[in-house]
């Protein structure tokens, strides 16, 4: 497939090539000069034209049909914001000699929101941080994501223009040198892009084509990747797959809320895009990890005889976790609360496995998880979605107190899965990960923070932080002062000691049959041993005498981060020994 939007040839000639049904002409207008480059319609509705190269900086916007000036949806670049010209911008690939990739087997995910991870805000400050995050223990840094969305904070998942990095946090220069200097440090860097809807402001894909199709999302149209003219559409997707991770040079992706992709193609578009991100692995020998956000409990999302991914996430750990330490029943976690489904959890992967209800869908949810290979399931005790999407966009660490939050995230890595953790949560921030926003639509602004309210509606009296507030989005940016703090800086200490241990695979062997999982249900003592380590957890408030026969153990690691005797384990702690 020939490349789309704005590109240079190898002759070195410049090219417009856009997908534009809806247009009957189609012409760029070149800001300074007002200079026409006028687009020839094929009969596959593809508007072509060739130019002399355009210059790095030039703006421009696309002229329908004579009359109706409008961004470019292909843009790489959006100086102006979402209604403004587009920009032609210089992008160099990202160039690690020898560089081999991180396997989904050997990863520790760390998930990171650019606006808010440092001060700046940007890629050059997160630069900065690669180091620490290298003697953490992190291997793969998962961006959520970065494309262009309206005014200069959001998640990401209100994003317009899918080919163009967001220029609040920098330029391609920037992200080139973000992306080489992790590879320096041995850490591969994933990106979040988003495939099941566009964002509600500054989307201008519709004037030019059937970009969306009458099925929805909670967050507005799906993606035509099978109606009328669809075939542009799949190939700006397909495209957008190889542009950032070949043009660029990602090292994978995780793919936003899958299961609102709706595809009823011979070829499914999820299979077509993994099959794209294999092919650029093999050419250019290194590995790509791609991971799947479906949270359907699907197995076909990572088989062979399925949509391929390397691994997708899954959250009911998260859940039995959550809800058996801290009581908490709102959502999922009123689904949730027995010691059976922590130790399902650990032992299947999935306990929505179509035996079990799920309360907010209101039905039997998922398959046997089973016989998915461990390292194929990512889990967490925090991830952006587990934060963000509290009342309070509270941490557990902050409202339940650090013990659990430590009790907790070992049995996470304990677990014979692949652990992400969210950034902070490593040296348990205090700071709150709330949702934010800055729209220009004062009704989509209103809109926004009245959705929010009645999101929280079985909070009584609750008024959630207003999203559009800039000050919501400064409370949300790391204190980066806190792990000086003594307590800060042990729990930050013991969080390196746990990445360790599952990088060795001492604690979480990616196996089933070498992690196994028993209960003392007197003393509320759940016991999780490898190959190489046992691990006593206390979930319960009192006090353990711990048996006679791991005193003679040596002690590894333990949660209570001013103690490690090996006589007793306190409540709410846990205590790793090998074997």
């Amino acid at each position: 497939m020939a490349k789309v939007g704005y590109f240079i040839d190898e002759e070195g000639v410049g090219n417009f090539k856009i997908f534009a049904p809806f247009c009957d002409s189609l012409a760029v207008e070149l800001e300074n000069t007002h200079e026409r480059i006028t687009l020839t319609k094929q009969q596959d509705s593809y508007f072509v034209g060739k130019t002399k190269p355009l210059p790095n900086g030039c703006l421009y916007k696309l002229v329908k049909n004579n009359t109706d000036y409008l961004p470019d949806p292909y843009s790489k670049y959006q100086p102006l914001d979402v209604h403004g010209a587009s920009q032609i911008v210089e992008i160099n690939k990202v160039k690690s000699e020898g560089w081999e990739g991180i396997g989904i087997e050997d990863a520790i995910i760390y998930e990171l929101h650019l606006g808010t991870f440092t001060a700046e805000g940007t890629l050059q400050g997160a630069k900065k941080k690669l180091n620490y995050l290298q003697k953490l223990g992190i291997n793969v840094i998962e961006l959520m994501p970065i494309n262009q969305f309206p005014g200069n904070r959001n998640w990401g998942y209100d994003g317009t223009y899918l080919f163009a990095l967001n220029q609040y946090y920098g330029t391609y220069q920037d992200l080139k040198e973000f992306i080489e200097d992790a590879h320096k440090l041995g850490m591969a860097v994933i990106l979040d892009v988003v495939y099941n809807h566009f964002g509600p402001e500054g989307n201008y894909s519709g004037m030019i084509a059937p970009f969306t199709k009458d099925a929805s999302t909670p967050w507005g149209a799906a993606i035509n990747f099978d109606g009328g003219w669809s075939i542009g559409i799949r190939d700006f997707y397909t495209e957008n797959v190889r542009y950032w991770l070949s043009e660029i040079g990602f090292d994978g992706f995780r793919m936003d809320a899958v299961s609102l992709i709706f595809d009823t193609s011979p070829k499914h578009i999820l299979s077509e895009i993994n099959e794209i991100a294999k092919e650029i692995a093999t050419k250019e020998h290194r590995k790509i990890i791609m991971i799947a956000e479906h949270l359907r409990n699907d197995s076909h999302i990572t088989s062979k005889d399925g949509y391929k991914f390397d691994a997708q996430w899954v959250d009911d750990l998260n859940y039995a976790i959550y809800a058996y330490l801290t009581h908490e029943t709102f959502r999922h976690y009123k689904d949730f609360g027995s010691i059976e489904d922590l130790i399902k959890a650990l032992n299947k992967g999935f306990v929505y496995d179509g035996t079990k209800l799920n309360s907010v869908y209101n039905n039997y949810m998922g398959v046997d998880g089973s016989n998915i290979p461990p390292q194929a399931l990512i889990v967490h005790i925090q991830d952006h979605d587990q934060i963000g999407n509290r009342p309070n966009g509270d941490r557990i660490s902050a409202t339940h107190g650090i013990n659990k939050a430590l009790l907790a995230v070992t049995i996470v890595f304990c677990s014979p899965y692949t652990p992400m953790i969210f950034m902070g949560e490593e040296y348990a921030e205090k700071k709150p990960f709330l949702f934010f926003e800055s729209f220009n639509d004062e009704h989509l602004i209103e809109a926004v923070k009245i959705g929010r309210k009645n999101e929280f509606s079985f909070e009584k009296n609750f008024t959630p932080k207003d999203p559009h507030d800039i000050k919501t989005f400064a409370d949300c940016k790391l204190n980066w002062l806190l792990p000086e703090d003594a307590q800060h800086g042990k729990v930050l200490e013991l969080y390196k000691k746990l990445i360790a241990l599952k990088k060795e695979q001492i604690i979480g062997e990616h196996s089933h049959s070498n992690v196994k999982v028993t209960f003392d249900s007197q003393n509320e003592l759940l016991i999780i041993e490898s190959s190489k380590s046992i691990t006593l957890c206390n979930l319960g408030n009192n006090m353990l005498n711990i048996p006679n026969k791991f005193k003679s153990m040596k002690l590894l690691l333990s949660t209570n981060i001013n103690e490690d005797n090996t006589e007793t384990i306190d409540k709410l702690s846990a205590k790793i020994f090998s074997k």
